[in-house]
């Protein structure tokens, strides 16, 4: 399941963004040139495509819903692991939500 929702994510993205396997279930995705609003409607876009979407894992079709957490680079960021943080930080904030959101 987990190949099929990376292609909805490959399909919707653009040349320069990047998809990466991030942990067991999780995929982090980097964004050049898009701000939070243009990250939050992809992901909100994402988000819906996925929920309508039926997968099927072990014979059995199935419907599955993601949690996104964003954040932006900050140029008072050393690096990258600042960026990671805060968005898993706003994924798990998505996740204690509910389930099913899209938070950045």
């Amino acid at each position: 399941m987990l190949k099929e929702v990376a292609h909805i994510i490959q399909q919707r993205i653009r040349r320069d963004e990047v998809i990466a396997r991030y942990g067991g279930e999780e995929f982090a995705l980097i964004l050049p040139e898009t701000n939070l609003d243009g990250a939050r409607a992809l992901a909100e876009g994402l988000r819906e495509k996925i929920e309508q979407s039926q997968f099927v894992f072990q014979g059995e079709t199935i419907r599955a819903t993601v949690s996104i957490g964003g954040a932006a680079l900050l140029e008072s960021d050393p690096g990258g692991v600042d960026l990671i943080k805060r968005a898993d930080e706003k994924l798990y904030e998505a996740k204690r939500a509910g389930r099913n959101r899209v938070i950045v």
